[in-house]
This record gives structure tokens, sequence and C-alpha cells, in this order.
């Protein structure tokens, strides 16, 4: 149950009209009248509970309901709250305008508005939503900052500071943010607000309004977790070949792997690392390397420097190209590319805007001279190689669930290639990513500016075209698959009756899209298809 802060009675309000404070008033509009009401504390103020700013609650509660609201709090001088100030409500709530310093135990905002003229010390902030605002004109102190949104500090932050999404914590001391040496969420966090990497923000709140933490005794950095896994293998580095770091949640590599430069082999598996540095290049002595379930976009150039590689294990990441130095991987036996992208696509790349695809066969592969196993599976190629394999030792190396339609048997003949189900693979692409899950009401609409923004949905649509033409031609098993999946996303749109007009928007936007998305597929039977689908969904 959500705590409700009582009023103190021992505190001189005064109230005005907003007509009469609008002058002073710093924070942004929320749309007052001349005859709201504004609370008003005059000198130092200390508040012995929690200072809650939501509407009718709190010192924000009235008698009369039929009387104008309260919508804010001016406290001219300082103000130190020894409980939480704390908004539950994440599209709005009364502002507080401090003209002073402001001193809390907690601080927990949602989408109320916070203006301080001096300082702001805390143990904890959390800014749940982007509807609501924070500014402070001096320093800003606290324990944790966690935030979905960067908002205004004049003065220097000092915190631990996470803000939001997939981002790392940096400590931020003196205004300068340390981005040498960054913390995981969960080496800062309590596991009860860390779910797959991120700070769970409504149960930081929650968390900060029961008066329970939200951050661990002592914090842990990237670079400090890995000195504590491997910290007595650091003592003589030059003694280890083997080093496994699976399901560590390393979002980056620590500098001090790179002190193992007789590493043989490296097992990475199932971590969260979108990119690898340059100074991979480091481990020449690197046999085995894998690297399977991390959401890899890129590999980088120094890959070529690994010459004593033999496996290379690249299983369900998000590759979309390989580097023309890994050509210098002339040990190189084994290479596996099953599952490229894996199923988290939108999410390794950040939207769908960025998404690339390995649509293009990796030459590179075909110049690896002791190549013997080679595996593609669930990858979307397109074409494949000009040229043929310079390994004499090559055995295996097929390309399966793909998209390539023809193969040149003289050409090709190293290859096993089941071009008789890239039609069922293109079609596949639609009910994984056209879903539900993908194309939730949230990710097209913001509900405070009453607007819809269909730039992501586009996005994804021009990309399924992009794999289903001319792949899938003639289309039934793609049409039905976007046909079931179209009345699926509009059941969960308007599961309770009421949000037609979203459904109508959406299948609008996706049926007028097909406009300038199918000029490059002049008469094309999907484009056709589509509209009609998607025209029977939008009203």
């Amino acid at each position: 149950m959500k705590k409700k802060p009582s009023p103190s009675s021992d505190l001189p309000f005064e109230t005005f009209t907003w007509a009469q404070v609008r002058d002073e008033v710093k924070v942004p509009g929320n749309g007052e009248e001349d005859s709201d009401r504004v609370l008003v504390l005059t000198g130092s103020v200390v508040i012995p509970h929690d200072l809650g700013l939501d509407f009718r609650q709190g010192l924000f509660a009235q008698d009369d309901e039929d009387a104008p609201p309260f919508t804010g709090l001016i406290v001219r001088g300082d103000l130190t709250v020894e409980g939480c100030v704390l908004n539950w409500e994440n599209d709005f709530g009364p502002f507080l305008q401090v003209h002073g310093n402001l001193v809390a135990k907690r601080i927990a905002m949602g989408g109320a508005r916070l203006h301080v003229t001096g300082d702001v010390t805390t143990e904890d902030l959390v800014a749940v939503y982007n509807h609501g605002s924070v500014f402070v004109g001096g320093n800003l102190k606290a324990r944790t900052l966690a935030s979905h949104y960067a908002f205004t500090v004049v003065g220097a932050v000092e915190a631990h500071r996470y803000l939001g999404q997939d981002s790392k914590v940096f400590a931020v001391a003196g205004g300068v943010e340390d981005t040498r040496d960054p913390y995981d969420a969960k080496g800062v966090f309590v596991p009860a607000v860390v779910a797959d990497g991120r700070v769970e923000l409504d149960k930081a709140r929650a968390r900060l309004a029961a008066g329970k933490p939200i951050a661990r005794d002592a914090f842990t950095s990237i670079r400090e977790a890995f000195r504590q896994l491997v910290a007595k293998k650091l003592a003589e580095p030059d003694k280890v070949k083997s080093l496994s770091l699976e399901d560590k949640g390393l979002t980056s590599l620590p500098e001090e792997l790179f002190l193992f430069r007789k590493l043989e082999k490296l097992n990475l598996r199932r971590n969260n690392l979108r990119a690898l540095p340059e100074a991979l290049g480091q481990l020449t002595e690197l046999r085995e390397l894998d690297l399977r379930g991390n959401g890899l976009l890129e590999l980088p150039d120094s890959v070529g420097s690994l010459t004593k590689l033999r496996v290379l294990d690249l299983e369900a990441n998000c590759l979309w190209r390989l580097p023309e130095s890994l050509a210098g991987c002339v040990e190189l036996r084994r290479v596996n590319l099953v599952n490229n992208p894996y199923a988290s696509v939108q999410r390794a790349f950040g939207s769908w805007r960025q998404v690339q695809l390995m649509f293009d066969f990796p030459e590179v592969l075909t110049r690896l001279p002791k190549l013997e196993v080679l595996t593609f599976e669930g990858t979307p190629l397109r074409t494949l190689p000009a040229r043929r394999f310079d390994s004499a030792t090559l055995s295996q190396a097929t390309v399966l669930r793909s998209l390539v339609t023809h193969v040149d048997p003289a050409l090709h003949a190293q290859l096993q290639v089941d071009v008789e189900r890239s039609r069922e693979s293109a079609a596949a692409y639609v009910g994984y990513w056209f879903r539900p899950e993908t194309l939730r009401l949230e990710s097209f609409y913001d509900a405070k500016a009453d607007r819809h923004d269909f730039a992501e949905v586009l996005a994804l649509l021009a990309l399924l075209l992009r794999i289903t033409i001319p792949v899938a031609a003639p289309y039934e098993e793609t049409l039905e698959k976007f046909r079931v999946r179209s009345q699926e996303i509009a059941r969960h749109l308007d599961w309770d009756g009421d949000k037609p007009r979203h459904v109508h928007a959406l299948f609008g936007a996706l049926r007028d899209a097909l406009g300038p998305l199918g000029e490059p597929y002049p008469g094309d039977a999907l484009i056709a298809g589509l509209r009609d689908v998607f025209a029977a969904l939008a009203g």
C-alpha cells in the first residue's frame, strides 16, 4: 500500500492563489488555474516526516473536494525533510520550490516538479519518469542517483549515477564522471531493484517510500568485481592458460584481462558484451575464444592478431559483418555463426532503426587456409561467396535456415545449403518480431502529449519487407503470419475495449507506409496483400 505522509500541524503554512505567486514560481507549468491554491512556508523549515507530492494527499489534502486544489509548495528558505520527498504519480504532482537548500533523507520523484535554488543533499535520489522535472541551482550530493532522464544541476554532482535503460553506473565527483571505471547496476544497487542489468526505478521508489535501502553497503565496479574473481590468478598472470568468465554479467572487459598474455582458452559465454576492445589482439596465444550468447554487434579489427586461434564460437550474437582482418587467423579451424541475430536483436542495437543484419556472406571466411567446420543456421544470409574456399581441409560447411534461393553447383560445391526452406525462414522473422511484445502501446504512444510516433514500428516493417521480398514469393505463409500477428497485436492494444483509436492509428500508419516502402518493389504481391491485412484493422 502506498504510504500517505501526514501533514504537520505545527508548520506555519500560508495559502495563496496561483495568480498571486505565479511570477515567483520557477517550475514548468502544469496547467494551473488562477484560483488554484499554493502553500507557502517562510524561513528555514524542518518537516519531521515524509513530504508527499501527490494531489489531494498529505499536505495537499483538502476537506472540500469542490474547492480549488493545492497545486504546489513554496519554501522561502531552507528545507529539511527527515523522511522522503515522495511523488507516486508518474504523470503529474504538486510542485516543490525551495528558495534555499534542500536536505532530505531520501528523494523519490515521479511526474512532480522540483526546483531548488541552492544545494540538494540526500542519501538516494530516484526520478522515475520523464514527465517530471528536477532543477538544482547549486550542488547535488547523493550516495546514488537513478533516473530515466538527465535533469539540470547548475553546480557539481557527487553521486554514483545511473541514467536508465542499459546504461552503466558511473561515479561522479566534482561534476566529473569517471568513465574509466564503470559499475554494473548490480554492483551498486540491491538485487530487489535490479532485473536484466537494469534498475527498476518504480521498485526503487517503493523501497525508498518504505524506508528500505536501494543501494548496497559497498559498491563494486566492473573492474573490481573482475579482480575479486581472478585475484589469485592475477598474482602470476603468465601461468594462466584457461579462464572462464561465463554468466558473469559483464558489459565490458576489464583492462586486467589483458594481463593474461599466455591465455590459450577464454570463455566469455552469456554475458552482455555488445563490443570488444581492440586490446583483444594482445592475447596472441589464444587457441579458443567462446563468445556465445552476448549480443555482440561487431568484432574488433584486432581479432586478426590472434594468429594461433583455432576455435571461434560466435553463436547467438547480433553480428552483421566480420572484419577483413579475420583472414590473419591462419590457424582457425572451426567457426560457429548459428543464430546471428539472436532473439534480443532490438535491445542489442538499441532500436529497430539501428538494426543491421548479415545479409551478405562474409567472404573473409573463404580465405582461412585451415578451416575445417563452418556453421551458419538462423542467419539471414541472402548471398553466398563469389569465390571458392582456400582451405583444402574443409569438411563441413552448412548454411541452414537462411534466405538463400540460388546455389551455383560448381562454385558452392563445398557448401550444404537448404534453399528449399528460404520461404519458411523469411516468414519466421515476421513471427519472431511482429508481435504484441514488440508493438506495445508505450512503444509508439506518448500519453502525456497524446501523440503517436510510429518511427520504430515503420523501421521494423521496412526491415521485414527487406527480409521477405523477393525470397518468400508467393507469400502465402508470410501473409498468414502478418494476419495472425496483427490480430494478436490489436487484441493486446485494446484488451479492455476502450483503446480502439490506438489500433486504428497503428494499422493506419502501417497501411499508409506501404506506399513509400513499396516503391522499390513495384507490383509486389506481398505489398498488396499487406494493404488488405492492415486496412482491415485501420478502421
